[in-house]
Protein backbone atom coordinates (compact mmCIF):
# COMPACT_ATOMS: atom_id res chain seq x y z
CA UNK A 1 0.00 0.00 0.00
CA UNK A 2 2.80 2.26 0.96
CA UNK A 3 4.54 1.59 -2.89
CA UNK A 4 1.33 2.56 -4.29
CA UNK A 5 0.78 5.92 -2.72
CA UNK A 6 4.54 6.25 -3.02
CA UNK A 7 4.36 5.78 -6.64
CA UNK A 8 1.10 8.30 -6.82
CA UNK A 9 3.17 11.07 -5.45
CA UNK A 10 6.13 10.53 -7.29
CA UNK A 11 3.90 10.49 -11.02
CA UNK A 12 2.28 14.03 -9.42
CA UNK A 13 5.59 15.53 -8.46
CA UNK A 14 7.02 14.65 -12.04
CA UNK A 15 3.53 15.77 -13.46
CA UNK A 16 2.72 19.05 -14.35
CA UNK A 17 0.46 21.19 -12.54
CA UNK A 18 -1.71 21.60 -15.46
CA UNK A 19 -1.75 17.72 -15.61
CA UNK A 20 -2.42 16.98 -12.42
CA UNK A 21 -5.38 19.15 -11.97
CA UNK A 22 -6.91 17.72 -15.18
CA UNK A 23 -6.50 14.24 -13.27
CA UNK A 24 -8.16 15.41 -10.23
CA UNK A 25 -11.00 16.89 -12.13
CA UNK A 26 -11.20 14.52 -14.38
CA UNK A 27 -11.94 11.99 -11.09
CA UNK A 28 -14.19 14.15 -9.53
CA UNK A 29 -15.98 14.40 -13.43
CA UNK A 30 -16.23 10.78 -13.36
CA UNK A 31 -17.45 10.77 -9.69
CA UNK A 32 -20.26 13.75 -9.97
CA UNK A 33 -20.87 11.62 -13.24
CA UNK A 34 -21.61 8.44 -11.68
CA UNK A 35 -24.03 10.26 -9.12
CA UNK A 36 -25.91 11.75 -11.74
CA UNK A 37 -26.37 8.94 -13.99
CA UNK A 38 -27.73 7.11 -10.66
CA UNK A 39 -30.25 9.83 -10.30
CA UNK A 40 -31.35 10.08 -13.61
CA UNK A 41 -31.79 6.33 -13.92
CA UNK A 42 -34.16 6.29 -10.84
CA UNK A 43 -35.99 9.26 -12.33
CA UNK A 44 -36.27 6.89 -15.57
CA UNK A 45 -37.78 3.92 -12.91
CA UNK A 46 -40.21 6.30 -11.53
CA UNK A 47 -41.55 7.33 -14.75
CA UNK A 48 -41.92 4.24 -16.25
CA UNK A 49 -43.51 2.51 -13.42
CA UNK A 50 -46.31 5.21 -13.66
CA UNK A 51 -46.56 4.57 -16.98
CA UNK A 52 -46.83 1.14 -16.40
CA UNK A 53 -44.73 -0.22 -19.30
CA UNK A 54 -44.05 -3.81 -19.87
CA UNK A 55 -41.45 -5.30 -17.86
CA UNK A 56 -39.32 -6.63 -20.43
CA UNK A 57 -39.63 -3.02 -22.25
CA UNK A 58 -38.83 -1.16 -18.62
CA UNK A 59 -35.56 -3.44 -18.86
CA UNK A 60 -34.46 -2.62 -21.89
CA UNK A 61 -35.32 1.29 -21.63
CA UNK A 62 -32.97 1.40 -18.42
CA UNK A 63 -30.27 -0.53 -19.72
CA UNK A 64 -29.77 1.23 -22.64
CA UNK A 65 -30.22 4.47 -21.45
CA UNK A 66 -27.69 3.63 -18.67
CA UNK A 67 -24.83 2.61 -21.11
CA UNK A 68 -25.48 5.62 -23.07
CA UNK A 69 -25.08 7.74 -20.21
CA UNK A 70 -22.02 5.88 -19.06
CA UNK A 71 -20.97 6.08 -22.49
CA UNK A 72 -20.80 9.29 -22.60
CA UNK A 73 -19.71 10.20 -19.34
CA UNK A 74 -16.11 8.20 -20.38
CA UNK A 75 -15.75 10.04 -23.79
CA UNK A 76 -16.42 13.33 -21.99
CA UNK A 77 -13.64 12.56 -19.64
CA UNK A 78 -10.93 11.70 -21.79
CA UNK A 79 -12.02 14.37 -24.36
CA UNK A 80 -11.37 16.76 -21.64
CA UNK A 81 -7.84 14.85 -20.70
CA UNK A 82 -6.69 16.14 -24.44
CA UNK A 83 -7.94 12.94 -26.34
CA UNK A 84 -8.26 13.81 -30.01
CA UNK A 85 -12.35 13.55 -30.76
CA UNK A 86 -11.61 12.82 -34.02
CA UNK A 87 -10.57 9.54 -33.05
CA UNK A 88 -13.59 8.36 -31.08
CA UNK A 89 -15.25 9.17 -34.69
CA UNK A 90 -12.88 6.84 -36.45
CA UNK A 91 -12.72 4.26 -33.95
CA UNK A 92 -16.68 4.09 -33.39
CA UNK A 93 -16.91 3.85 -37.12
CA UNK A 94 -14.86 0.83 -37.72
CA UNK A 95 -16.29 -0.63 -34.42
CA UNK A 96 -19.89 -0.11 -35.59
CA UNK A 97 -18.84 -1.38 -39.24
CA UNK A 98 -17.68 -4.72 -38.22
CA UNK A 99 -20.50 -4.73 -35.68
CA UNK A 100 -22.95 -4.45 -37.96
CA UNK A 101 -21.43 -7.03 -40.30
CA UNK A 102 -20.87 -9.72 -37.38
CA UNK A 103 -24.48 -9.63 -35.34
CA UNK A 104 -26.34 -8.74 -38.65
CA UNK A 105 -29.10 -11.85 -37.26
CA UNK A 106 -28.75 -10.63 -33.80
CA UNK A 107 -29.74 -7.13 -35.10
CA UNK A 108 -32.68 -8.08 -37.03
CA UNK A 109 -33.66 -10.25 -33.63
CA UNK A 110 -32.96 -7.24 -31.94
CA UNK A 111 -34.74 -5.03 -34.32
CA UNK A 112 -37.74 -7.57 -33.83
CA UNK A 113 -37.91 -7.26 -30.19
CA UNK A 114 -38.67 -3.78 -30.05
CA UNK A 115 -41.11 -3.82 -32.47
CA UNK A 116 -43.03 -6.28 -30.21
CA UNK A 117 -42.32 -4.41 -26.79
CA UNK A 118 -43.76 -0.94 -28.31
CA UNK A 119 -46.54 -2.26 -30.46
CA UNK A 120 -47.86 -5.15 -28.13
CA UNK A 121 -49.07 -7.40 -30.98
CA UNK A 122 -49.54 -10.05 -27.86
CA UNK A 123 -48.47 -9.80 -23.96
CA UNK A 124 -46.63 -12.47 -21.48
CA UNK A 125 -50.04 -14.92 -20.53
CA UNK A 126 -51.43 -14.95 -24.08
CA UNK A 127 -51.90 -18.04 -26.30
CA UNK A 128 -50.67 -17.37 -29.64
CA UNK A 129 -50.36 -19.31 -33.26
CA UNK A 130 -47.56 -18.50 -35.23
CA UNK A 131 -46.50 -19.95 -38.84
CA UNK A 132 -43.74 -22.17 -36.86
CA UNK A 133 -45.28 -22.75 -33.72
CA UNK A 134 -47.74 -22.35 -31.22
CA UNK A 135 -48.22 -21.54 -27.07
CA UNK A 136 -48.87 -19.45 -24.02
CA UNK A 137 -46.16 -16.73 -24.47
CA UNK A 138 -43.89 -16.82 -21.53
CA UNK A 139 -41.57 -14.03 -21.76
CA UNK A 140 -40.64 -11.94 -24.56
CA UNK A 141 -36.80 -10.59 -24.26
CA UNK A 142 -35.24 -8.10 -26.28
CA UNK A 143 -34.22 -10.98 -28.67
CA UNK A 144 -36.33 -14.06 -28.28
CA UNK A 145 -39.71 -14.36 -27.07
CA UNK A 146 -40.48 -17.77 -25.35
CA UNK A 147 -43.74 -20.09 -25.60
CA UNK A 148 -44.95 -23.00 -23.73
CA UNK A 149 -46.99 -25.57 -25.81
CA UNK A 150 -49.72 -27.05 -24.93
CA UNK A 151 -47.82 -30.73 -24.25
CA UNK A 152 -45.19 -28.78 -22.22
CA UNK A 153 -42.52 -28.14 -24.40
CA UNK A 154 -40.43 -24.78 -24.43
CA UNK A 155 -40.12 -22.87 -27.99
CA UNK A 156 -37.94 -20.54 -28.18
CA UNK A 157 -38.49 -18.07 -31.43
CA UNK A 158 -36.03 -15.58 -32.94
CA UNK A 159 -37.89 -12.10 -32.65
CA UNK A 160 -36.92 -11.04 -36.47
CA UNK A 161 -38.90 -14.10 -37.36
CA UNK A 162 -41.63 -13.77 -34.93
CA UNK A 163 -42.34 -10.13 -35.81
CA UNK A 164 -42.45 -10.87 -39.65
CA UNK A 165 -44.98 -13.81 -39.35
CA UNK A 166 -48.84 -13.65 -39.18
CA UNK A 167 -49.32 -13.98 -35.61
CA UNK A 168 -53.42 -15.01 -34.10
CA UNK A 169 -53.78 -14.23 -30.67
CA UNK A 170 -56.46 -16.42 -29.12
CA UNK A 171 -56.43 -14.43 -25.73
CA UNK A 172 -56.62 -10.70 -26.89
CA UNK A 173 -60.35 -10.59 -26.40
CA UNK A 174 -62.15 -11.28 -23.56
CA UNK A 175 -64.72 -13.77 -25.12
CA UNK A 176 -64.34 -16.75 -28.15
CA UNK A 177 -66.75 -18.15 -30.00
CA UNK A 178 -66.92 -22.27 -30.01
CA UNK A 179 -67.94 -23.74 -32.83
CA UNK A 180 -68.99 -27.72 -32.50
CA UNK A 181 -69.32 -29.75 -35.24
CA UNK A 182 -71.97 -32.61 -35.34
CA UNK A 183 -72.46 -35.44 -38.80
CA UNK A 184 -75.95 -37.22 -38.63
CA UNK A 185 -77.57 -39.71 -40.80
CA UNK A 186 -79.23 -37.78 -44.33
CA UNK A 187 -82.33 -38.58 -42.88
CA UNK A 188 -82.62 -37.55 -39.63
CA UNK A 189 -85.04 -34.66 -39.02
CA UNK A 190 -83.11 -30.72 -39.53
CA UNK A 191 -85.45 -29.06 -37.21
CA UNK A 192 -85.17 -32.15 -34.41
CA UNK A 193 -81.58 -31.79 -33.73
CA UNK A 194 -81.25 -28.30 -34.10
CA UNK A 195 -83.22 -27.67 -31.34
CA UNK A 196 -81.51 -30.45 -29.45
CA UNK A 197 -78.00 -28.50 -29.84
CA UNK A 198 -79.69 -25.59 -28.85
CA UNK A 199 -80.76 -27.32 -25.09
CA UNK A 200 -77.12 -28.71 -24.46
CA UNK A 201 -75.83 -24.85 -25.36
CA UNK A 202 -78.45 -23.51 -23.01
CA UNK A 203 -78.37 -26.27 -20.17
CA UNK A 204 -74.30 -25.16 -20.38
CA UNK A 205 -73.62 -22.17 -17.66
CA UNK A 206 -70.70 -20.96 -18.93
CA UNK A 207 -72.32 -20.46 -22.37
CA UNK A 208 -72.82 -16.72 -22.85
CA UNK A 209 -76.37 -15.24 -23.65
CA UNK A 210 -75.61 -12.39 -25.65
CA UNK A 211 -74.23 -13.41 -28.31
CA UNK A 212 -77.09 -15.72 -28.31
CA UNK A 213 -75.92 -19.43 -29.40
CA UNK A 214 -77.07 -20.91 -32.82
CA UNK A 215 -77.34 -24.00 -34.33
CA UNK A 216 -77.58 -24.13 -38.44
CA UNK A 217 -77.03 -26.92 -41.09
CA UNK A 218 -74.12 -26.31 -42.73
CA UNK A 219 -73.67 -28.52 -45.10
CA UNK A 220 -75.23 -31.38 -46.95
CA UNK A 221 -72.08 -33.62 -48.34
CA UNK A 222 -72.11 -37.91 -49.14
CA UNK A 223 -75.54 -38.59 -47.99
CA UNK A 224 -74.55 -36.93 -44.54
CA UNK A 225 -76.00 -33.85 -42.62
CA UNK A 226 -73.09 -31.28 -41.22
CA UNK A 227 -74.69 -29.39 -38.00
CA UNK A 228 -72.56 -26.69 -36.26
CA UNK A 229 -73.65 -25.54 -32.88
CA UNK A 230 -72.00 -21.65 -32.45
CA UNK A 231 -72.11 -20.38 -28.52
CA UNK A 232 -69.57 -17.59 -27.23
CA UNK A 233 -68.01 -18.28 -23.61
CA UNK A 234 -65.38 -16.85 -21.88
CA UNK A 235 -61.64 -16.52 -23.61
CA UNK A 236 -60.91 -17.89 -19.55
CA UNK A 237 -63.57 -20.92 -20.00
CA UNK A 238 -62.77 -21.21 -23.51
CA UNK A 239 -61.08 -24.77 -23.53
CA UNK A 240 -63.04 -26.52 -20.88
CA UNK A 241 -66.77 -25.37 -22.30
CA UNK A 242 -65.86 -26.14 -25.73
CA UNK A 243 -64.93 -29.98 -24.37
CA UNK A 244 -68.38 -29.73 -22.01
CA UNK A 245 -70.58 -29.09 -24.83
CA UNK A 246 -68.99 -31.73 -27.23
CA UNK A 247 -69.18 -34.33 -25.12
CA UNK A 248 -73.05 -32.73 -24.09
CA UNK A 249 -74.01 -33.22 -27.78
CA UNK A 250 -72.94 -36.64 -28.48
CA UNK A 251 -74.29 -37.52 -25.13
CA UNK A 252 -78.25 -35.58 -25.78
CA UNK A 253 -78.06 -37.09 -29.84
CA UNK A 254 -77.23 -40.65 -28.85
CA UNK A 255 -79.77 -40.87 -26.17
CA UNK A 256 -82.44 -39.41 -28.38
CA UNK A 257 -81.91 -42.30 -30.95
CA UNK A 258 -80.01 -39.84 -33.32
CA UNK A 259 -77.75 -41.50 -36.03
CA UNK A 260 -74.33 -39.98 -35.65
CA UNK A 261 -72.21 -40.25 -38.66
CA UNK A 262 -67.90 -39.66 -39.05
CA UNK A 263 -65.89 -38.54 -42.00
CA UNK A 264 -66.71 -40.20 -44.93
CA UNK A 265 -63.81 -42.11 -46.68
CA UNK A 266 -63.60 -43.40 -50.12
CA UNK A 267 -61.69 -46.32 -51.00
CA UNK A 268 -60.59 -47.65 -53.99
CA UNK A 269 -59.31 -50.87 -54.81
CA UNK A 270 -56.27 -50.92 -57.25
Amino acid sequence: MENIWSSVLEFFAKASADLALKIVVAGLMIFIGLKLIGFLLRLLDKAMNRGKLDDGLKGFLRNATAVFLRFTLIISVLIYLGVPAASFVAILTSAGLAIGLALQGSLSNFAGGLMILFFKPFKVGDFIKTETADGTVQDISIMYTTLRTLDGKKVVVPNAKLSNDVITDFSWYDTRRIDISITTDFYEDVEKIKGLLMDVAQRNESVLKDPAPGATLDKIQDGTLLFTLRCWAKTSEWWATNIALTAAAKEELEAQKVTLRGPVREVRQI
